[in-house]
């Protein structure tokens, strides 16, 4: 006689941020868990990222592919799927910032929740050539060298994020040109250029709170942001 499978039905609903689309899900297991641990102890980056979006694709309904979706899209997702699965409340250290003694704080994570930033993805780069944009998917920074400096990254982001370059005769899709290509018309921006594209990424919305506590250390009142999922998760 088979055992009996448990818990393997979506039971709650959360919308996805950057598409406002509503799935279904259910809380990840102990299998799932144990996949999560492993990554996260591993201290490998990449693993983890792997590991978080393999975790939601098998908690999910359908065949979502998550993988496609934003950076904040999955920190979101994931933290929710995570309140159902461990608890709606995530412990996290605060450091003072007048005696940097570090305070145990209590936050209500399945409260946060994203805005989307009312922000063109097209950017207009000369009075004949715009350039449309998206915030980086979660494929992109897992495929990105995480190692390399921020100038390095922001520059590879900024060829990884764009969808289409406009000129007064065509649109054509990023998806047609080759990586040469694409790396070549950044390289040919101005710095003024690079900057508006550069701000647009900037502008890619996060998990955010404000968080006011009173040191147990000192008793200084202090008043700090946490953004990112690492920060609520921490």
């Amino acid at each position: 006689m088979a055992l009996p499978r448990l818990n393997e039905s979506p039971q709650y609903e959360l919308r996805i941020p950057s598409t406002g689309e509503t799935v279904r899900y259910r809380p990840y297991l102990v299998k799932e868990e144990k996949v999560l641990m492993i990554a996260f102890e591993s201290g490998d980056q990449k693993q983890a990222l792997s590991a978080i979006v393999d975790t939601l694709e098998a908690c999910i309904e359908g065949n979502l592919n998550c993988r496609s979706l934003t950076s904040f899209d999955i920190e979101y997702m994931f933290t929710q799927v995570r309140t159902r699965s461990v608890g709606e409340t995530s412990t996290v250290l605060l450091t003072c910032t007048h005696c940097e003694h570090k305070n145990e704080h209590s936050i209500d994570v399945s409260a946060i929740d994203i805005k989307m930033p009312e922000v063109s993805n097209v950017i207009e780069l000369t009075p004949s050539i715009s350039v449309e944009m998206q915030y980086p998917t979660y494929n992109a920074i897992m495929q990105s060298d995480l190692g390399a400096s921020e100038m390095e990254v922001g520059f590879e982001m900024a060829i990884n994020c764009i969808t289409a370059i406009h000129t007064e005769e065509e649109r054509i899709e990023a998806k047609d040109a080759t990586k040469m290509e694409l790396t070549e018309f950044v390289e040919s921006m101005t710095a003024d250029q690079f900057k508006l594209v550069s701000d647009y990424l900037g502008s890619m919305p996060a998990m955010q709170q404000e968080v006011q506590f009173d040191c147990q250390g000192c008793g200084e009142h202090n008043t700090v942001t946490l953004k990112g999922m690492q920060d609520f998760l921490s």
